[in-house]
């Protein structure tokens, strides 16, 4: 799942909100943004289970135990693509796309082979 639109053509890549010409971009990344602050807020519910256990009901605790559960899941899943070039270094531009990591690497090697393919054409 991709939120908003990419598609490559043969010397330009088109995101839903901007176009950028192949040649011109350096670093094609995907990145995980929010892991951390996920894996910190499942260990604090996880770690307030722990401490309180002897004073919440089973019910609450499922609850819980099932949020962190819920909230570690959506960090490994959402994922960022970034197109860098030199021109765009430090804008908001450069933050092309959100969705689903795993599909956005499969983005992200797909373009870098368009890329190479471009290259060995030139």
């Amino acid at each position: 799942m991709i939120l908003g639109s990419f598609h490559i053509e043969h010397d330009s890549v088109h995101t839903h909100r901007d176009s950028y010409r192949k040649k011109d971009i350096s670093v094609v990344s995907v990145r995980r943004p929010f892991l951390i602050l996920t894996v910190m807020n499942s260990l604090g519910i996880a770690s307030f289970c722990v401490a309180f256990a002897d004073l919440l009901y089973p019910s609450e605790l499922l609850a819980l135990i099932g949020v962190s559960i819920a909230t570690f899941i959506s960090g490994l899943m959402i994922g960022q693509l970034k197109l860098l070039s030199r021109d765009l270094r430090g804008s908001e531009l450069s933050d092309a796309i959100w969705g689903d990591y795993h599909h956005l690497n499969r983005v992200r090697r797909e373009l870098v082979r368009a890329m190479r393919d471009a290259n060995d054409e030139a």
